[in-house]
């Protein structure tokens, strides 16, 4: 009898819960009574109990297999013989569709499309009953329906068991190159890292070598007439005056003539040190030329660079300065004092009264300090 599209009683094999799901929820989403099984030994039990109209099983499982199952179920006499839907792998569908038709069964290969499953399902629910085990040849055995699906099946497992070596070589070569590539790279930062770092040294050793003299290790001319531009716009900001000291060791020439000149280095060299470590944090030391020096003090007023200044001087004269083991000295300095904006409206009109101070106190008989003299209005 033809059967239209109704509520059926359906019985699903599936060992996988996921899968088991998915076509359970299909099915009854579709108005059909599903009634779920583990294996072929259990949905034995439930053909006894539940009758259902249709069974889906695997061809192929654990445990007892799909036409293990059919060949028990249709074995029984005057047992309920439900219709049949057989799913197989689709590497062996031709084989698996095969012996589907022998068994009288309905197939659908994996993974199942919802709507071909669907349609096989209303295909077999509207099929005449299977024919009962007597319709086969007897000489047909489970061995003989299986063994070609056996040894496609086996065929399938071995090339991908080559394939899965042959990945496995391929994954283990490739994890080897990377490994060199990988050193390699490694090799290539950290020589580009300590190439970056040494030019980070050389051009900060550069940039010192710029801005300090070699000998004292003061700032030196360049920084000085740079820092005066920048002193000048800071008063002006400010409203605050800075002072500039012109420094000249006195008779140098006659350390250099009767001494030498790496006496008078040493001489250089320690009233450099001198001075930096008697300046303030904001104060800028530099050796302007030869035996000059210059002292800027921002912010600073007159009183405060004059008092700077004859500090300075008396305590040059007191230094002990030796060159091989010789006592060098004493040694006087004259100083030249100007103040911006008293002195001058740029920070070079003030270095050059200063210059011009220091030439008076040299006039004045040297070891002096002499302020210079104010802009006319």
């Amino acid at each position: 009898m033809k059967i239209g599209r109704f509520v059926a009683t359906i019985l699903i094999v599936e060992d996988r819960p996921v899968n088991l799901r998915f076509v359970a929820t299909l099915l009854g989403d579709r108005g059909h009574r599903v009634v779920e099984a583990r294996n072929g030994e259990e949905a034995l039990r439930i053909v006894r109990s539940e009758r259902p109209d249709l069974v889906i099983i695997d061809i192929l499982t654990s445990g007892m297999d799909g036409c293990q199952f059919v060949l028990n179920l249709r074995s029984e006499p005057n047992s309920v013989q439900p219709r049949i839907v057989f799913r197989a792998a689709a590497h062996i569908a031709a084989e698996a569709e095969a012996l589907a038709t022998t068994f009288g069964a309905s197939f659908i290969a994996k993974p199942v499309n919802p709507e071909t499953l669907l349609a096989v399902v209303d295909a077999a629910l509207s099929a005449q009953s299977a024919p009962p085990l007597e319709a086969h040849s007897e000489d047909k055995s489970i061995d003989s329906f299986l063994r070609p699906i056996a040894r496609k099946l086996h065929r399938h497992t071995a090339n991908l068991e080559r394939l899965n070596a042959q990945l496995g070589r391929g994954i283990a070569q490739r994890d080897a190159q990377l490994e060199v590539v990988r050193a390699a790279l490694d090799q290539e930062i950290k020589k580009r890292l300590l190439a970056e770092r040494e030019l980070t040294q050389a051009n900060l050793r550069l940039k010192d070598q710029v801005v300090h003299d070699g000998l004292t290790g003061l700032h030196n001319r360049r920084y000085l007439e740079e820092s005066l531009g920048r002193e000048e716009s800071r008063a002006r900001r400010s409203a605050l005056p800075f002072g500039v000291m012109m420094i000249d060791i006195d008779n140098f020439k006659r350390f250099n003539d009767t001494l030498g000149h790496a006496a008078g280095d040493a001489v250089l060299r320690a009233i450099g040190q001198y001075m930096l470590s008697a300046a303030r944090g904001e104060d800028i030391v530099s050796r302007y030329g030869g035996e000059e020096f210059v002292l800027v003090m921002a912010p600073a007023q007159q009183g405060t660079v004059w008092e700077r200044a004859e500090k300075l001087r008396r305590e040059v004269q007191n230094l002990e300065i030796e060159y091989e083991g010789r006592r060098v000295g004493p040694i006087t300095i004259s100083v030249g004092i100007a103040i911006f904006p008293d002195h001058g409206e740029s920070g070079q009109e003030v270095l050059r009264a200063a210059d011009a101070a220091l030439y008076q106190a040299k006039r004045s008989g040297r070891n002096c300090v002499v302020v210079g003299d104010k802009v006319k209005a």
